[in-house]
C-alpha cells in the first residue's frame, strides 16, 4: 500500500492554509470572504479595465441573485467601502465608487496574496516556479476550474 499523501491532500491542505490566512486579513480590514471577492472585483472592472461597475456587472459575473448582491454591497457602503452614484448612462443605474478605505484594504490583501505565493515557492528555483504555476494551471483546468482566468493579469490570459 503506498504510504505517499494523495495530491488532492496536498492540495485541500494549502487551500485551508491559503483560505485560513487570507479569511484572517479580511477579519482584520473588516471584510467578509465575499465582500474581499465584490472588492477586488470592482476594483479590477475600474482599474484594470477602466469600466464603471454596477451590482448588475456583480449579479452576472459571480452567478448570484440581486437580492445577495444588494445586501453584501449593503454592508459595505455601510462599513465605508464603497459609495453609489447614478449612473451617468443610465440614471435608473447605480454606479459603485470605492472609497480609500476600500483602495488601501485592495493593496493590503494583494500584499498578502503576493506573500503567499513567494512563500509557496520558496524552495524553487525560477525554472520550477514557472513549472509550478503551468502544472497548476493544467490541474485546473482537467478539473473543470478557471476555465479561463477570472481576472486576467495580462493579454495572453484573457
Amino acid at each position: 500500500m503506498n504510504r505517499e499523501r494523495s495530491l488532492s491532500g496536498y492540495v485541500r491542505g494549502l487551500a485551508n492554509a491559503l483560505s485560513q490566512q487570507l479569511g484572517q486579513n479580511m477579519e482584520a480590514l473588516g471584510l467578509t470572504p465575499a465582500q474581499g471577492m465584490f472588492l477586488h472585483r470592482i476594483w479590477y472592472c475600474q482599474e484594470v479595465l477602466q469600466q464603471a461597475t454596477c451590482a448588475k456587472d456583480l449579479e452576472q459575473f459571480f452567478s448570484i441573485r440581486h437580492s445577495t448582491v444588494s445586501g453584501i454591497l449593503q454592508r459595505m457602503e455601510t462599513a465605508g467601502f464603497l459609495t453609489f452614484e447614478v449612473s451617468a448612462l443610465d440614471r435608473r443605474r447605480k454606479r459603485i465608487c470605492l472609497t480609500q478605505k476600500a483602495r488601501d484594504a485592495h493593496a493590503q490583501t494583494e500584499r498578502l496574496i503576493q506573500k503567499n505565493d513567494a512563500q509557496l515557492t520558496a524552495d524553487m528555483t525560477e525554472e520550477e516556479k514557472l513549472e509550478f504555476r503551468r502544472l497548476l494551471k493544467l490541474a485546473a483546468k482537467s478539473m473543470g476550474v478557471f476555465q479561463c482566468e477570472p481576472f486576467p493579469q495580462s493579454e495572453e490570459e484573457v
